[in-house]
Formats: structure tokens, sequence, C-alpha cells
């Protein structure tokens, strides 16, 4: 059987995956170990480990990692999914859990949990239930979410010493696991023996559809010559507790999705003389971007539409904003220019796109999308650009042909409108206008206009909101106005906000369904050409705040991280740097809990901003940026006078105690070094930042306070429950073992 993995080109055949399951460091199962991964046989792996620990209370997840994937696949929708998994297979989901989920509902529009909560919530579970995690294709992953998933993971081994990680990727991530989890560490290169490529091609030729084009002597050149080239993998291993250690690689030559392409491209060939001559150009030096190169060629010259089709095919997929479903990607082909309505009867099926495509597309049947065989091909078609010409003026132009559709301005008329035969909808209302951003024709810009010269499609609205902020479900019944104003400044085309201000029909300070005006969107989105284009018209207001959450424009770019538009909205006279918002939180507040350096480094360069301003729950900027471990913010907030480094907010905690909660042992260092601070200050409910450590199963932050003098280790809280207590009663192996090594914890306290 040949499988494309989700996010890494994988060939398994009947044995396929025997190099890594009868390798004597793979005892990943035993006690001892706790983490294992490959790249040739994960699936195989993970159906082990889910035949072996059936009837067991074991818990078995996995999550694929994907390069096209990357911005859809955040740090919370990974490690949320993972606790899904362990969560969906308990009979009963545990009360602290449920009222997490609850409490979230509860904020405006309701939300998801948040990071901190995901990772603590799987800390409990897998405390208490041995847990096997897969992570697969690390090295697709976006760089600054591997740090914190690797971060995460890290927090999760050290609060549960049964639980066993299995991470996929390419050799040069390695260093980083090993200096990221903090326990023995064993890398195995795996690769596919001669053996494994022979059988591949044989099914493969028994597959063949043109038979009467194979002879024997043909059949056994095929067989010799191609199995020279397979793939290269590796497998590391992570044991907490122990040492880093590295096993040296077996190094494989890495060409077995090059012995897929080359086997299907001479199939494809349709005589023995063409085939054999297809052979003999595949196996003299070609490499794989060669082989990317020449089917991309042979995909152009196919007869009929089929080549507009691979090609279309292909740039949709590589530029497309996110993975793109089977019938998305399948209606996006059907749209036709200058066409004023919908044609279904030219909607193509997927087959026929996977034949067009010459084998480099996929259908992943599991997310029901369609990708490209290996990232290594959208390397290349990234590396030669001009293989398609100006995509994403193209994309957006089909975007908009389909928004301003009969077919789809007949949904937005409809109070009611069932969206089932609009697959493309979502898409388009969501990414028209980033692809109209990067790349905007003539012909795209009256595209534009035509579908915003009145207030944006109802229909289209309600799709692009959904998809990007929460807001109370209540607003989706109207969601007006939310004029095409607000739509270009949302999306930042520069090019089409200027031709709408220039129609005179606009307000620039009209507020839309959120109260929100056409600058606050530009602003949060971090747009500086259309900021300046809307600040330079003399009646826009640039400090009128929402309506729903009180934020300026100023406070949306502060909180996003978007420097060059503070700085601009901070030249004018009107805005007030430090406004707070409906929960009182101030721009300075937001840069800070996102840490955001930049921002946080200007703001505090103008002296109406108050470093220590406290919000509605008294909680200050160097509270939120401790909470969330922000080193570099926190110094900057240190430096200032005016700023209390013990100050408590409406409960009593310090950011002391939300650092130490939360495991940022950096910040407590920093915290630590003031006099000011007491490392052993209560809340109101008597929990001292060891207290907290404790219950979270932080070992160094509870290392780090227990060095402290004045801290005691065996300090009651209000209902006399100790850190020893929190600890035992969280399951946390480690801290128990720390506070038990200290002479003034009494255990019975713990009881």
């Amino acid at each position: 059987m040949k499988l494309i993995s989700q996010s890494c080109f994988v060939m398994e055949v009947r044995g396929s995956g025997r190099h890594l399951l009868g390798n004597e460091n793979y005892s990943w199962r035993e006690e001892r170990e706790s983490v294992l991964t490959d790249n040739d046989g994960s699936s195989l792996v993970v159906d082990r480990l889910c035949d072996q620990c059936r009837g067991q209370n074991t818990a078995v997840t996995c999550f694929y990692l994907d390069f096209a994937a990357r911005k859809e696949q955040s740090l919370t929708n990974i490690l949320g999914s993972l606790l899904r998994q362990v969560v969906g297979g308990m009979e009963r989901v545990p009360e602290d859990i449920t009222e997490v989920f609850e409490e979230q509902k509860k904020a405006i529009g309701g939300r998801g949990p948040r990071l901190p909560d995901i990772v603590k919530m799987l800390q409990t579970i897998t405390s208490s239930l041995r847990t096997f995690v897969c992570i697969d294709a690390l090295d697709e992953c976006a760089a600054s979410h591997r740090v914190k998933l690797l971060n995460s993971l890290q927090q999760i081994i050290e609060k549960s010493p049964r639980t066993r990680i299995l991470i996929i990727g390419r050799p040069h991530v390695r260093a980083e696991i090993e200096k990221r989890l903090t326990g023995r560490v064993i890398s195995i290169s795996v690769g596919p023996s001669k053996d494994d490529i022979m059988e591949h091609l044989r099914l493969r030729l028994d597959e063949d559809e043109t038979p009467d084009a194979m002879d024997e002597s043909l059949e056994a050149e095929i067989l010799e010559k191609i199995p020279e080239k397979i793939s290269e993998m590796y497998v590391e291993s992570i044991i907490p507790g122990t040492l880093p250690h590295t096993q040296s690689a077996n190094k494989y030559a890495s060409r077995f999705l090059l012995v897929s392409l080359n086997i299907d491209a001479i199939l494809h060939e349709s005589t023995i003389s063409r085939r054999r001559e297809k052979l003999s150009t595949m196996t003299n030096g070609l490499e794989l971007g060669d082989v990317y190169g020449a089917t991309i060629e042979r995909i152009k010259a196919q007869g009929g539409d089929k080549s507009t089709l691979g090609m279309a095919a292909l740039m949709w997929i590589s530029h497309a904003e996110r993975p793109l479903r089977a019938e998305e990607l399948c209606h996006a082909l059907a749209v036709g220019l200058g066409s004023t309505d919908f044609d279904v009867g030219s909607v193509p099926s997927i087959p026929t796109l996977v034949n067009c495509c010459q084998g480099l597309i996929t259908v992943d049947k599991e997310a029901s999308t369609v990708r490209l065989t290996h990232f290594t091909l959208q390397e290349y078609l990234s590396a030669h650009p001009d293989i398609f010409s100006k995509p994403h003026s193209v994309m957006a132009e089909i975007c908009l042909t389909y928004l301003n559709s009969q077919s789809v301005k007949a949904l937005s008329a409809d109070p009611s409108p069932d969206t089932r035969n609009a697959p493309f909808l979502e898409y388009c209302s969501a990414y028209w206008g980033v692809h109209a951003k990067r790349q905007l024709s003539d012909y795209g810009r009256s595209l534009a206009l035509e579908l915003l010269k009145e207030d944006y499609g109802q229909i289209s609205t309600r799709s692009l909101i959904a998809q990007v902020k929460y807001f109370p479900i209540s607003l989706f019944r109207t969601l007006s106005p939310f004029s095409g104003l607000h739509c270009a400044s949302f999306f930042g085309i520069v090019e089409v906000v200027a031709s709408l201000i220039e129609m005179e029909c606009y307000d620039t300070n009209e507020e839309d369904f959120s109260g929100c005006g056409s600058l606050g969107w530009a602003a949060q989105n971090g747009h500086q050409g259309v900021v300046e284009i809307l600040l330079a018209r003399g009646e826009t207001n640039p400090d009128k705040p929402d309506y729903y959450w009180g934020q300026t424009p100023l406070s949306h770019a502060a909180e996003n991280g978007h420097e060059g538009v503070v700085k601009m909205l901070l030249v004018r006279e009107e805005v007030n740097p430090d406004r707070p918002d409906n929960d009182g939180r101030t721009p300075l507040s937001f840069a800070a809990s996102n840490g955001h350096s930049g921002v946080v480094k200007i703001l505090l360069g103008r002296e109406e901003v108050n470093p220590d301003r406290p919000d509605n729950s008294d909680q200050t900027p160097l509270s939120h940026a401790a909470e969330t471990g922000h080193e570099g913010v926190v110094k900057m907030l240190l430096v200032r006078e005016e700023v209390n480094p013990d100050r408590p907010d409406n409960d009593g905690r310090t950011p002391l105690s939300f650092a130490a909660s939360n495991g940022h042992s950096g910040v407590v260092k920093i915290l630590l070094g003031r006099e000011e601070v007491n490392p052993d200050r209560p809340d109101f409910m008597g929990l001292t930042p060891l207290s907290h450590a404790a219950g979270n199963g932080h070992e160094g932050v509870v290392k780090i306070l227990l060095g402290q003098e004045e801290t005691n280790p065996d300090k009651p809280d209000y209902w006399d429950r100790t850190p020893l207590w929190w600890a035992a009663w969280n399951g946390r192996e480690g801290v128990v073992k720390i506070l038990l090594g200290r002479e003034e914890v009494n255990p019975r306290q713990a009881r």
C-alpha cells in the first residue's frame, strides 16, 4: 500500500517500519522511557500502541503538522487537539476541566481555553493517566510555534513522568529538541531497506493501468536501476530525569520521494519505448528539483484543458492562505473570470485533478484537504516564482468573481441562507482581501469596488467575521453596518480604500456592528498605508474607542505589536496614550501582556503613560507581563521607579505569584532580585508563590523559591493546605520529593 501522511512523505509497504519497531532502542513503551519519534513508521507506531494499549488505562494521541497549514496550526490548536483526544477517550470528563470550558463560555461570544489552561489540563490528566503523544513532522511547524510547543511538552513531561512523547522530524531540529526537552534524547536514523523499495515498486507495477506497455525486460530494468535511491529519517527519544544522549545515525540517501515520482512518471508513458527512454533519463543524475521541473513541463504539455486545470490546481494549493478542502479547490477551478454567475457544471472531480497534476498533489482523506505530495515541492515552487504569473492577483480576481456572482448575492438576500452548495464562500470571504493586498490588477480593483460599493454583503460579512474574531452571537443576526470601507480597511488594501474615499460616500468615523471604525480595523491589523490615508482625512477621530471593548485604535495596535502604527497614532495630539478600555486595560497593559517590547519601549517614552496603572482587576502591566513570562518586558518595566514590583491585584496575587504559578523561572529570578518583593507573600486565599508553583508542578520554580530564606516551605493557606498538600493532591511527584527533602516540611500536614 502506498501511504502519504499528512505531514511528511512516507511510503509504507508490507514490513515497512520494521527498522524502527525492531530497533534495540525502541523500548519506548517501557516504564524507563517516555518519548519516541519516527518518520518512516509513525502511523505503524500509533496503530501498534492502540492495539497493545486496548483495554488499559492508557491514552494514545497524535498530531500531524503540515507546512501548508502552519498558519492555522497554532500552539493552542495543536495542544487543544491533543487534549480533546485524551478527554474524548475518558468515560467521565474531570470536573476541573469542565469548569475551565464553562468559564470560557462566559466570555463575550464564548471562546476556547487559553494556552496556559490547556497545558495545565494536560498536566493534570497525564499525571494520572498513562499517555502516549505523537507529534509528526516537527520540522514543518512554524519556528516560533516550535519553540513554544517544545517548552509546553517539557512542562507536561516534567509533571507527568508516565507520559511518552513521539517526536518526528528531519535531523536539523534535533539540536532544538535536545535543548528544549531536558531529558535523555536518543536519535535513531531510520530508512527503508532495498527490499522495501523493491516491494513498493512491485506493487506499483502490479497496479499499472497500461500493462500492454510493459514487458519482462523493462520491468527487470526498473527493479534494478531505481532502488538505489532511498529516503532518510531519524527517531528521537526523550526520557525525563536523565542526561541528553544522542545515538549516532546511519546515513541513507534521501531519495524515496524521488523513487516514487520516477515510477509514477514512467508508468504515465503509454509505450514500452517511451517508458524505457523515461527510465534512462531519470537514472542519469536527475535530482529531486529536476524531477519536479520535468513533471511540471509534462503537466503543461497535456492536451485540452488538462494543462490549465493542473497548473491552476498547483497554483491554488501552493499559494492558498490555508489548506483547501477538496470541494473548495474544485469550485475555485470552476470559476470563470468575467462570468456573472457560477456554473456548477464546470466543477471538475478530484480524480481528474489528481490525474492532471501528474502525481504532484494528493488528497488527505482524514482532513478532506488537497495538498502537495511533499513540502519540498512547496519549497521548489517558492524558489521558482516565475512558474505562475501573478498568482495572488489571479486568486483575488477569482474570489471576487465568486462573491459577485448571482448565486452568492442570492444567499445574502436570504435571512436564513443555506451555504452547503457554496463551499468556496468561506475561503473567498476571509481571504480575497489578503490576496488582493499582495497583488491587485486593475480588473481586480474594479471587482472589489463592485463588491464594496454598497454595504459589504451580509453573507460575506458573516463568514468573514466568524473566522477572525469573537463577537456576541446576537450580532450575527444583523452584522450591519459593515461597509465597504470597513472591509477594505480590515484587509489593508490601499488602492481600494483610496478609491472608496474618493467616492465621498463614506464617513470614516462610521461604526460597524461591533462599534469599531475603519481606523480601528486598519490599526489592529497593522495596515500602515490605510492608517495614513484615514488619518489624512480631517474628520477622522484617531482616538475613538469601539463600543464592545472600549479599545482605541492605539490600544488595538499596541495589543498586536504594530510598532509602525503605534508611532503614527502617537503623532496625533488627540490620541491619549494611556486611555483605558472597558476593562481598565491601557495600551501599555496589552503590549506588556503580549510581550511586544518594541511597543512597550515606545509607550514608556511618553510622559502621560503610567507604567504602574492597574486595570479593573488591579493587575498592572508588570503583573500581566510576569503572568505571561515575558522577561524582556519585565526588565523594562522594573527600570521605572513608579513600578511596584510586589503590587497585589484584587485577589492579592503579586507579579511573583503569577510568574511562579505559570512556571516562568526567568521572571521569578528577576523579581526575586528586587528587595521589595516578598517571596512568601500569600494571596487572599492564603496561597504563597510556592504553593502555586508546587500545585502546578513547576520544579524549577520550587527550587528557586526554596532558596530564599524568607520562604516557609510548609506554610498553610486558609484551608490549612500546604505546598506539599497541593503538590501531592495534583500528583506532582517531583515537587513532592523536593519538599520532603526539607526538614521544615511536615508530611502529616499533607494528608
